[in-house]
């Protein structure tokens, strides 16, 4: 439906938006699992698009400048346009299209803080991270190689050669293998599948 555009404020741009991430939060969202949503809402969160015009305060972009990230808490990306904070929006590089930069924020994000501002992983310490060819898990393994640390990823099969080109040290099938009969002592497992993998993630971490 037609909806005003709206107008950034202090330190906002307003992006036409090219392309639009959809992630699990959505359609946890849409299901009313993370509370009531006051309506009308616009859902999404992580876009990739033009900057259509500034707020005050901003010098770090300009008009005519294509930029990917998150938005305001107030705005969301499945619209024409959406207003994003600067500290949410980088410049995209001309080597990424908007489909595709529009499809890093959240997962970056999620891999980003899992891996380092709560299991403070470092370099020399080995993680074994679940999902590893997953919008999360690819983010997680090239993140967790850049850090200096020991990967072991798990994935089905068909996608052995990406986990590894994405830098992964070890690889595992998991329709082949139990993780936790391959793996022991490791310093931090990175999941994002829950249920009975988390369960058996327990028995390969350090004591």
């Amino acid at each position: 439906e037609e909806a005003p555009r709206p107008e950034p404020g202090a330190r906002e741009v307003l992006v036409r938006v090219h392309a639009a991430g959809v992630n699990p939060v959505d359609w946890k969202i849409r299901e009313g699992k993370l509370g009531q949503v006051p309506f009308p809402s616009i859902m999404g969160s992580d876009f990739s698009g033009e900057i259509e015009a500034i707020g005050p305060g901003v010098e770090e972009f300009r008009v005519g400048e294509m930029v990917f990230g998150s938005v305001a808490d107030a705005s969301g990306s499945y619209a024409q346009y959406a207003l994003a904070p600067v500290s949410h929006i980088v410049e995209k590089p001309k080597q990424i299209d908007h489909v595709k930069a529009a499809a890093i924020t959240v997962p970056a994000m999620t891999a980003w803080q899992a891996l380092f501002d709560e299991a403070k992983l470092s370099a020399g310490q080995r993680v074994l991270i679940h999902a590893a060819s997953g919008g999360v898990g690819n983010f997680a393994v090239q993140f967790a190689k850049w850090k200096g640390a020991y990967v072991i990823g798990t994935a089905s099969g068909s996608n052995a050669d990406l986990v590894r080109d994405l830098g992964a040290n070890e690889f595992i099938d998991y329709r082949k293998t139990k993780f936790e009969e391959a793996v022991r002592d490791v310093d931090v497992v990175f999941d994002t599948i829950g249920g009975d993998t988390q369960e058996r993630s327990w028995k390969v971490l350090k004591k």
